[in-house]
């Protein structure tokens, strides 16, 4: 009586119908999709390269020149810029409706959102939906309503009009992403919190708010931008310097000379980026953490 002997294990299985990919298959891969993100760095990047080498120029380097590096750097755009009392005015108005626009996003945003996660009621989904509704509406369609708002309630030419009307416009989108990262956070944790005495506030400051942290970042990123970067309702909704912001005081200065100051409007358009980008770049972690979270739920 014969036994019948197994092959030996090989302790691998061999794909059947496979090719090996070549070392040049996967370098041209490889190759292949970084074209895209080497594209999107070039749009990106060009422009801002571009109003670089733009403001280290003179008005006459401009036009002679056409390359990114300057024949002789300067930086008198700068200091024309920098002197100019409209750009120090203006700027201040920016950070005041900026920070402004955050706080009162972030506390009108943070209960709504909350009560859509955590609360069951008829209608939350369809209500959330709604919310979402005011950010299809170009704002350019509501400027005549809003003005006369302003107006009848006395509130025209003043920067406490710009923070609420420009936290209203971001608010729909800081409750949508907010209800996605508060569905994230268990609730055992808050129950368990109840269970030892801790009231619905004391649950939401000391519980809520710290692990949803990269969530209220972004809100309050977005929020900061929103109101620096704006511009039309800041040419419906103000008519002096002193509540005007950067991006008024930009297109003034675009307006304000015969031939256009090209070094300085992009000396003046550095200044208005590097602030916002150098605080990005501090909570650009978050941020992300905030858009995923709170975007995959």
């Amino acid at each position: 009586m014969t036994t019948a002997t197994m092959p030996p294990e090989t302790g691998r299985t061999e794909a059947v119908g496979k090719k090996p990919r070549t070392p040049l298959v996967r370098k041209l891969r490889r190759v292949l999709s970084a074209v895209p993100l080497v594209l999107l760095m070039i749009w990106t990047f060009l422009p801002f390269l571009v109003t670089l080498s733009v403001s280290f120029k003179t008005r006459v380097e401009t036009f002679s020149n056409l390359s990114l590096i300057p024949e002789d750097p300067t930086l008198n755009a700068y200091n024309e810029v920098i002197t100019d009392p409209n750009f120090t005015s203006a700027f201040i108005n920016s950070v005041i409706v900026g920070i402004g626009t955050t706080i009162v996003t972030i506390v009108i945003s943070l209960p709504a959102a909350y009560a859509f996660a955590r609360f069951n009621f008829r209608g939350r989904h369809l209500l959330l939906l709604f919310t979402l509704l005011p950010r299809l509406v170009p704002s350019i369609g509501v400027l005549v309503p809003i003005y006369r708002l302003a107006v009848s309630a006395g509130l025209l030419d003043k920067r406490i009009t710009l923070i609420f009307v420009y936290a209203g416009t971001l608010a729909p989108l800081a409750v949508w992403l907010m209800v996605g990262f508060f569905q994230g956070i268990p609730r055992e944790i808050e129950e368990a919190a109840a269970v030892d005495g801790a009231s619905l506030f004391q649950r939401i400051r000391y519980i809520v708010m710290p692990l949803a942290a990269p969530a209220l970042i972004t809100i309050g990123v977005l929020a900061f931008r929103e109101a620096w970067n704006e511009f039309t309702l800041v040419l419906v909704l103000t008519t002096t310097p002193d509540t005007r912001t950067l991006p008024f005081a930009l297109f003034k200065l675009g307006q304000s000379e015969g031939i256009s100051n090209f070094p300085a409007e992009a000396a003046f358009a550095i200044l208005t980026v590097l602030p916002f980008i150098l605080v990005y770049s501090r909570v650009e972690r978050y941020v992300v953490a905030g858009l995923t979270s709170g975007g995959g739920k």
